[in-house]
């Protein structure tokens, strides 16, 4: 059996960096193994502060505290590049296209229907996909807005269905995460063994196929070992063997892949991961990428056999809808999303309902309106002597 301790992770703030990370130092000690450090808002009138997520370490080396801060430094250094990917879509020439188009599709639209169609593309909806479904709840017999919206959600609830959390307390079971680079893989994986260790008391075991990326095994080595969870590093078929072996007690196994573009590699790391008994493909895709990247990932994926979707980093998509693209090309239930980087707090598990009103975000206006049942005139004069 394998001896596995509960993760020793707290957050920090404070009013700069050197506050915060005094604190750290007061609580865990000067071991402390910092995980992220980021700036976080203080509302309407409060001010910003910055927030460090830490873990006691009991035999940190200054090299470890070496490799938290490079850790932390490339973290930013992926938000920043994830920031001048959207600012680069967004500008586009495609994508100027593509707004135009919209504009000239609502033209033959009802000023209802117009409604509903803008607030789909404000969520972030591809513009084809808007028309579609708003043409088909005008065919059905939908007037008004509070009617041509609800027949969409109904509509996408029988598309975009909701699966179990892969910490839920199922049986055993061996999950992979693929998908594209940068999507949060690794810290999605983090997650959801943080999640199982906590809710259920699972026992967990770790692996990575990701030898591709600099230090890729080694941020998910540091998780294991904060949560004390054994790490298994995998390159061929036999490794795979050997790690499934090593796991075999454990109740959820969860293997880390790296983000390939080309169809070879991605090839190849499939027959690697797919060598795994009974292992479950869960697809993640960040939110933050787009309609249209969003679309062409799946594409890219589906012959690959995914049985489950993520979804992460809702909390820095400006259109959350754009999704749809992707739940449209692999219609596979959805296991959980992710709207931030904290381990474990950012997961989520959901419900048809929940996603659906995740992703579009309904106004009032754009609901039917509840009518309370009639009252007796005479009963109304009664109260009034």
């Amino acid at each position: 059996m394998m001896n596995q301790s509960l993760p020793t992770i707290r957050t920090f703030r404070g009013r700069d960096a050197r506050s915060a990370l005094t604190a750290v130092k007061e609580a865990l000690g000067s071991d402390a193994i910092i995980i992220e450090t980021r700036q976080v808002s203080g509302g309407l009138f409060g001010r910003a502060q910055v927030e460090v997520t830490a873990a006691l370490g009991g035999d940190s080396s200054r090299q470890t505290e070496r490799d938290s801060r490079m850790e932390t430094d490339m973290a930013a250094l992926r938000r920043v590049m994830d920031d001048v990917r959207r600012t680069l879509h967004t500008t586009r020439p495609a994508d100027r296209k593509a707004g135009e188009a919209s504009d000239g599709a609502e033209r033959d639209f009802s000023a209802e229907a117009r409604r509903v169609f803008r607030h789909l593309q404000d969520r972030g909806m591809d513009p084809g996909q808007a028309r579609t479904l708003v043409e088909e709840a005008l065919s059905s017999g939908a007037e008004r807005a509070s009617e041509v919206f609800p027949w969409i959600v109904s509509d996408l609830r029988k598309q975009l269905s909701a699966a179990s959390a892969p910490w839920s307390a199922d049986a055993r079971r061996t999950i992979a995460l693929v998908g594209p680079t940068g999507v949060g893989k690794t810290t999605a994986i983090a997650k959801i063994a943080a999640r199982a260790l906590l809710d259920t008391r699972f026992k967990i075991g770790l692996i990575t196929v990701d030898t591709y990326r600099v230090g890729a095994s080694d941020q998910l080595a540091r998780y294991g070992k904060i949560m004390g969870v054994p790490t298994f590093v995998v390159r061929d078929r036999a490794a795979m063997a050997a790690a499934v072996q090593s796991t075999q007690d454990a109740d959820l196994v969860l293997i880390d892949t790296a983000g390939r573009s080309d169809p070879e590699s991605i090839l190849a790391q499939m027959d690697l991961v797919k060598s795994a008994p009974n292992v479950q493909l869960h697809l993640v895709l960040s939110v933050a990428t787009g309609a249209r990247e969003l679309g062409a990932v799946a594409r890219r994926y589906k012959s690959f056999g995914a049985e489950r979707l993520i979804f992460t980093k809702l909390d820095e998509a400006d259109g959350p809808a754009g999704a749809l693209s992707a739940a449209a090309v692999i219609q596979r239930p959805v296991s959980c999303i992710c709207d931030g980087q904290r381990v474990p707090e950012d997961i989520h598990a959901v419900t048809d309902e929940s996603l659906v009103e995740t992703f579009l975000a309904p106004t009032p206006a754009l609901l039917p309106v509840r009518v309370s049942p009639a009252v007796n005139k005479e009963q109304v004069r009664g109260s009034g002597r």
